[in-house]
């Protein structure tokens, strides 16, 4: 299997000096996103640094994350003064309990096993205050462009394509994942653009309630 660490550096270390062009999935997420104007979102697996600018531009405050150095070198050519931290999310999340409003995973939570995807989940709800919000982009069993129901069968809906480690989701293994303190506010299949291609997410909006 392909060192996945290597091969993200080597992505987004030939991606030059070119802003990242976002989309606008955030925009419907305004109200939970203002409940944190005066703590830091935390953008988990922030990659190209498309929600991190996106928020930035809006005046929030974002600690960045990844565990590519390269993802986390690229901020400093778009966003002044960026907060980063690296790491791999598998070894815990670094932040203390109760400390973040908002955490952002986009297109990132979805490379690893039940078990493993379970137990960041948790961590997750550590580091979000009771109420605190996660929204998140998740690939859908529907995502053939980008593998889905291809490749090596690890678990279900978990494969090795090309070297590379991919989980997909539906509404109920979704359901099952957030069935324990969280409120599910918004939950959507739908279509976005990646790599000149169609891709098939869900989107989220899930409310931590753990007291």
């Amino acid at each position: 299997m392909k060192n996945q660490v290597s091969e993200w550096n080597e992505i987004f270390l030939n991606c030059g000096d070119e802003k990242p062009k976002y989309d606008d999935w955030l925009n419907k997420f305004e109200n939970a996103l203002s409940s944190s104007k005066n703590k830091d979102i935390i953008d988990l697996g922030c990659g190209f640094g498309n929600d991190t600018l996106y928020l930035s531009e809006r005046g929030y405050t974002v600690i960045s994350c990844d565990y590519s150095i390269e993802a986390l070198n690229r901020l400093d050519k778009f966003i002044k003064e960026p907060k980063k931290k690296l790491f791999n999310m598998l070894e815990g999340l670094p932040f203390e309990d109760n400390s973040a409003s908002v955490l952002i995973s986009d297109l990132s939570l979805h490379y690893f096993s039940w078990e493993d995807t379970k137990r960041i989940v948790n961590e997750i709800s550590r580091v979000l205050e009771n109420r605190g919000y996660l929204i998140c982009r998740l690939n859908s069993t529907k995502d053939y462009n980008f593998g889905a129901g291809m490749g090596v069968s690890i678990e279900q809906d978990y494969y090795n394509v090309g070297g590379k480690l991919k989980r997909f989701f539906n509404k109920s293994t979704l359901e099952s994942l957030f069935q324990d303190s969280w409120l599910i506010h918004y939950i959507k299949e739908c279509e976005m653009h990646r790599y000149k291609e169609i891709k098939i997410v869900w989107e989220l909006l899930v409310e931590n309630r753990k007291l």
